[in-house]
C-alpha cells in the first residue's frame, strides 16, 4: 500500500506538482491528427495535465496548442476566428499564432507596441504517425519522441484509437501491467472452469498463451528496473519440465506493453487529462503485413481492445468542473450504464458478462473511483510489478525534484522494445538470458 501522502504525490499531475513536472518532461500523445483535421477549421478544446487548452490547425497545416482564454479580458478562444495562421478573439480582435505570440491588436493605435509584450501559453506539437504529440516541459529541455516500433511501420500496418477513462492515470497503468487478472477478467467461462471442451482446444494449440496460460492460475511474479521503466515476468509451471514466462513492460511515464502474438503487437498509453481522468490509447501494429480492412473496421466499432464509442458531443462532470468530450472517443459501454453487463452472458459465456476487453478493464478500474485509495489496499504476491512500477514513478519524480532529469525522456531509443512470452528451462535466467534479450529486441 501507499500512504495518503505518497498516493497524492503519485496521482496529482497539475502544474507545479512533482509528478506533473515529471510527466511534462516527455512528449504526450493528446489527439489523433483526424481529431483536428481542417486547416482554418474549428478549434478543439483540450484538457491535458489539468490545463485547459485549445488545439487548432493553421492555414499552413501546422497544429498549435495554446491556452484557452484570451489574456485581454479572458474571453474563450474556442469561439475565435481561425484565419491567416492564427486565432483571432471575437471579443476585440486580438490575434495569436501557434507559438502564443500576439500578432495583431486592432484596438491599439498603429504606433503602439503593446502587442509585442503579450504572449500566451503555447506548447510545441509534433505530428507523427497520425498522432499529435505535445511537449509541456521546459523549452530548453525538449525531449526525444519515444522510438516505438509502432512509429516505424508503414501506415497500412498500424492502427490507433483512444477513449476517455474516468480514472486517474496511475490505476489505469496498474491495470495494464497486471498479468494475473487475465485468467479471470478476460476469460471465457469454459477457460475459467477448465471444461473438457476447453482442455481439448488448448492441448491442440501451438500458441504458447493458449496452451499454457490457464494451466497454472497461481503464477510467480518477478520485477526489475530497466532504462525504460520496469519489466515484470510472470512464471507459470507447464507441468512439462519448463516454465512459461510472460513479460509485461511498464515504460515511463505512462505506457504499458503486454505480450501479444508473434506478428501483431500492441501497447497502451494512459495520458493524464487531469487528476480524475485519462486518455486510454491503444496502438496496434503488424510486423509482416498490412492490417486487414475488416479488422480495422471492427476495431473502429469497438472490437477487442478498442472501446466502442458514442455518437455526438457532450460534457462529463459537474457544471463547475465539467470536461468537454468528443463522444466519438467516449465508450458506449461505460460506468453510467454499467458497461451494458449481461448477467445471462456472465452465467453462460464469459467471466464478466461485459463485452469488450477494454470495457472489462474499465469496469474494474473505474469501479475503484477516480483515484484508488491505495492506503486501504491489501496487495498480494501477484502485485510485485505494480509495487515496483509505483515506486519507480515516485523515485523518478523525487529525482527530478533533486535536479536529475529523466533518462528515458532524452533517450528515445529505449522504447524500441517488445513484450513477449517464451518457454524457459528452470536454470535459465528469467530476465538476463540472451533468449530474453532477443525476445525484447525490436528488429523492424
Amino acid at each position: 500500500m501507499l500512504s495518503i501522502t505518497e498516493n497524492e504525490k503519485l496521482v496529482q499531475v497539475g502544474p507545479g506538482t512533482p509528478m506533473g513536472d515529471y510527466i511534462r518532461r516527455f512528449w504526450l500523445p493528446f489527439r489523433l491528427s483526424s481529431d483536428v483535421p481542417e486547416a482554418d477549421g474549428e478549434p478543439v478544446r483540450i484538457r491535458l495535465m489539468g490545463e485547459d487548452l485549445l488545439a487548432f490547425r493553421t492555414t499552413s497545416g501546422k497544429v498549435g496548442l495554446i491556452q484557452r482564454n484570451c489574456p485581454h479580458r479572458w474571453a474563450d478562444l474556442f469561439f475565435a476566428r481561425n484565419e491567416d495562421n492564427g486565432l483571432r478573439c471575437t471579443y476585440h480582435g486580438w490575434k495569436y499564432d501557434a507559438h502564443g505570440n500576439c500578432v495583431d491588436m486592432p484596438t491599439e493605435t498603429d504606433e503602439s507596441s503593446y502587442k509585442d509584450k503579450i504572449k500566451i501559453t503555447a506548447y510545441p506539437v509534433e505530428e507523427v504517425a497520425g498522432i499529435l504529440w505535445a511537449y509541456m516541459g521546459p523549452k530548453d529541455l525538449t525531449p526525444e519522441l519515444p522510438d516505438f516500433e509502432y512509429l516505424r511501420v508503414p501506415e497500412s500496418h498500424r492502427f490507433v484509437s483512444w477513449n476517455w477513462q474516468q480514472t486517474n492515470y496511475a490505476q489505469a497503468i496498474e491495470g495494464g501491467i497486471d498479468s494475473a487478472h487475465s485468467n479471470y477478467l478476460h476469460a471465457t467461462l469454459d477457460a475459467y472452469q477448465m471444461t473438457d471442451a476447453w482442455r481439448s482446444t488448448w492441448e491442440r494449440s501451438q500458441n504458447l498463451r493458449d496452451k499454457y496460460h490457464a494451466r497454472d492460475q497461481h503464477p510467480k511474479f518477478f520485477a526489475e528496473d530497466t532504462d525504460y521503466g520496469v519489466i515484470t515476468g510472470a512464471r507459470r509451471d507447464t507441468g512439462e519440465g519448463e516454465f512459461y514466462w510472460r513479460y509485461n513492460l511498464f515504460l515511463l511515464p505512462f505506457y504499458t506493453m503486454p505480450p501479444s502474438s508473434a506478428s501483431q503487437k500492441f501497447f497502451h498509453a494512459f495520458v493524464p487529462i487531469d487528476d480524475l481522468h485519462n486518455m486510454r490509447w491503444t496502438f496496434v501494429w503488424n510486423l509482416k503485413s498490412a492490417l486487414p480492412s475488416g479488422s480495422i473496421e471492427e476495431w473502429r466499432n469497438g472490437a477487442g481492445l478498442h472501446a466502442a464509442s458514442l455518437p455526438g458531443y457532450f460534457r462529463i462532470g459537474s457544471t463547475a468542473d465539467s470536461v468537454p468530450v468528443f463522444a466519438e472517443h467516449f465508450p458506449l459501454r461505460n460506468k453510467e450504464n454499467d458497461y451494458l453487463v449481461s448477467r445471462d452472458y456472465q452465467k453462460r459465456l464469459t467471466f464478466t458478462g461485459i463485452t469488450g476487453t477494454g470495457e472489462q478493464d474499465l469496469s474494474v478500474q473505474e469501479g475503484m473511483g477516480h483515484i484508488t485509495p491505495r492506503n486501504k489496499e491489501h496487495l498480494g504476491t501477484t502485485d510485485i510489478g505494480i509495487i515496483k512500477s509505483r515506486r519507480r514513478l515516485l523515485k523518478e519524480a523525487t529525482a527530478l525534484q533533486d535536479g536529475e532529469e529523466p533518462y528515458a525522456a532524452s533517450h528515445g531509443d529505449v522504447y524500441y522494445v517488445r513484450a513477449g512470452d517464451i518457454l524457459l528451462s528452470p536454470d535459465e535466467n528469467w530476465v538476463h538470458d540472451q533468449k530474453i534479450k532477443d525476445l525484447q529486441t525490436a528488429t523492424w
